[in-house]
């Protein structure tokens, strides 16, 4: 599996210098990094030049999903040029009286994606977890979906706070990933309480396994609350080197 930093860690410093930054996040030494919703108003063509000559590859693409909704959206051609594993959304919503909103929006976008030759993947957060019709919401609209044009990119640190075990969840949806976030915390039910990898209650350990077990392509490191995200995404890329996996 190849290792991932998600760009919204850097989202200050990004809107300050979002090539220098790129530049810096290179020598952490990951294999590549996740564009969230940003990508620093350059074209598609010399965005994804610079990033292979920085070495990095991209771990995924995001956007919102009216751009994705749009065939002809600037959205597909970031996609294709950095070579982009899946382009994904993320929603929030009354998920339980809602997810059948979203299940009809991600069939659309997932077949726009295909259309685009591209796949496409939902990215969760806790809600979607709420019960509907008796099982969560997210497993309502993965029932509801094409399996082969909506896929999904678990966050499982939002799995955990919303009761539902990451472990189990992966394996389940196993056909379905092929991205998956990593993130810790000492409280989930907290946002304000994000910490480096290993530090926190999530069993990220359990989680990298359960991934290489099931094929996954890409582990993507995200924390969204960090006084200093370099110094973070060392100690947490330093955590998953240790697993030797």
């Amino acid at each position: 599996m190849k290792i991932g930093i998600q760009l919204y860690n850097f989202r200050t410093q990004l809107a300050e210098d979002y090539r220098g930054t790129l530049r810096e996040i290179a020598k952490l030494g990951c294999d590549g990094v996740e564009f969230a919703m940003k990508y620093g108003d350059i074209p598609p063509e010399e965005l994804a030049a610079f990033t292979k000559e920085l070495g990095l590859e991209c771990a995924g693409t995001m956007f919102t999903a009216d751009e994705l909704l749009d065939t002809k959206s600037i959205a597909y051609q970031y996609a294709r040029q950095l070579n982009s594993p899946a382009v994904t959304i993320s929603a929030f919503c009354d998920f339980a009286n809602e997810w059948r909103s979203i299940a009809e929006k991600c069939g659309k976008i997932g077949a726009v994606a295909a259309g685009n030759g591209l796949v496409f993947s939902y990215h969760n957060h806790w809600d979607e977890c709420v019960k509907a019709d008796g099982a969560p919401a997210l497993d309502r609209i993965m029932e509801a979906t094409n399996p082969h044009e909506v896929l999904l990119e678990p966050d499982v640190c939002w799995l955990t706070r919303g009761g539902i075990e990451p472990v189990q969840f992966i394996s389940r949806y196993s056909g379905r990933i092929r991205q998956i976030h990593l993130k810790d915390s000492t409280q989930p039910e907290d946002r304000q309480c994000l910490t480096e990898l290993g530090n926190g209650i999530v069993n990220i350990e359990g989680v990298c396994r359960a991934a290489g077990k099931i094929g996954a392509q890409w582990l993507i490191y995200e924390q969204d609350v960090t006084e200093d995200p370099f110094r973070s995404a060392e100690i947490s890329l330093n955590y998953i080197r240790k697993l030797e996996l």
